[in-house]
This record gives C-alpha cells, sequence and structure tokens, in this order.
C-alpha cells in the first residue's frame, strides 16, 4: 500500500483480495464487500490529505490482467461502495447533531440551576480570604462540585457538535472523492516459481 497527495496505490495478490465475499451484504449496500482494512486505509488516506479535491486510486494485482468488462464492473462496485458508505456517515452526521442539540436542551437548565447554586453559595457562605471560618472549605468544596457538574453537563453537547461533527465531515468529504475518483488497474509480473 502506498499513498501520496490525491494518489493512492494498493497492491494485492488478485480480485478476490479486495472484496470480502464471505461477508454478508448489508444495508445499503447491493454488491461484494470490499475488504475492510483496504477499505480503511484508502478512506485513511484521503483524509490525510483534506485540501486535495480529487483522488486517483491505483489497484496493482499480482495475476493475469483482467477482462475489460471485469474492470469496469469492479470500478462501478468500488465506486458504488463508497458512494453508499458516504450516505451512512451523512446518516451518523445528522444523528451526532440531533443526539448533541437533545443532549445541550437538556443540560441547558440543569447548567442554569447548578450556576446560580454555585453562586450563591461562594457568595453568601464565604466569610473573608483573610480570616476563612472552617465552613468556608465546605462552601468551596460544594461550590466545584456544582461547577463540575456544570462543565460535565456541557461537554458532551459541545464535544459532539465541535469535534464530532468535525471528523464525520472529514469522513463525508474522503468517502466522496473516493465515490468519484478514478480506478486504473495495472499488473505486476507473477513471483517466478521456485526451481
Amino acid at each position: 500500500m502506498s499513498r501520496s497527495p490525491g494518489k493512492v496505490e494498493v497492491e494485492l495478490k488478485d480480485l478476490d483480495s479486495l472484496f470480502d465475499r464471505n461477508a454478508p451484504t448489508t444495508y445499503p449496500h447491493a454488491g461484494p464487500m470490499m475488504n475492510r482494512t483496504i477499505a480503511t486505509f484508502l478512506v485513511d488516506s484521503v483524509r490525510q490529505h483534506p485540501p486535495v479535491p480529487k483522488v486517483e486510486v491505483t489497484v496493482a494485482l499480482r495475476c493475469a490482467p483482467l477482462p475489460p468488462e471485469e474492470e469496469a464492473r469492479t470500478r462501478v462496485a468500488m465506486n458504488r461502495f463508497f458512494a453508499n458508505e458516504a450516505e451512512l456517515a451523512e446518516l451518523d452526521r445528522r444523528v451526532n447533531r440531533a443526539e448533541a442539540l437533545g443532549s445541550a436542551w437538556y443540560s441547558i437548565p440543569v447548567v442554569a440551576l447548578a450556576g446560580i447554586v454555585a453562586g450563591l453559595l461562594y457568595t453568601l457562605g464565604y466569610s473573608s480570604p483573610l480570616s476563612p471560618r472552617a465552613s468556608d472549605y465546605f462552601v468551596v468544596l460544594v461550590y466545584l462540585v456544582f461547577i463540575t457538574v456544570v462543565w460535565m453537563m456541557l461537554w458532551d453537547p459541545l464535544e459532539k457538535l465541535l469535534f464530532d461533527s468535525y471528523f464525520i465531515r472529514l469522513r463525508i468529504r474522503a468517502l466522496r472523492k473516493l465515490a468519484a475518483a478514478p480506478v486504473t488497474f495495472v499488473y505486476r509480473p507473477l513471483a517466478s516459481a521456485p526451481a
């Protein structure tokens, strides 16, 4: 396997190494499933260089040349596989956004209440930094607990909206590039049989 910006190459023994023909076909795929390791390598290779607008895929086979119609069918199967994966990733993006907004809607009242309680505890219970009372330590401890609750309640929606959403978008872009990528077949000489 090799990669450079805009070009990815996988070298395989034969065409059966490209597809996992024993794996059951899962929705929305209609044909044979691509080998998961090879598909992951292709997607991650494209994600590694996000600014590159287009990508070319080369499949190097160490077997006899395939008939042109077999090459054409394989190109269509690969492009369709990545188009279907992009559709699933798009669904994942919408679900992630819905869950993030739902989590934010749930956390806003809790965050507001915890913020009010923490503010009251800190302003009403704290005497003076020069002459602290024993109860001040308890008030500060409870205050820190409520601040931690606020942080925990905000973390999930922020993580989903900012971080997860970004990485899902990168995956969708990579899958769409692969769905539109031209696939070239090259044939390497077979290893000579031992004497």
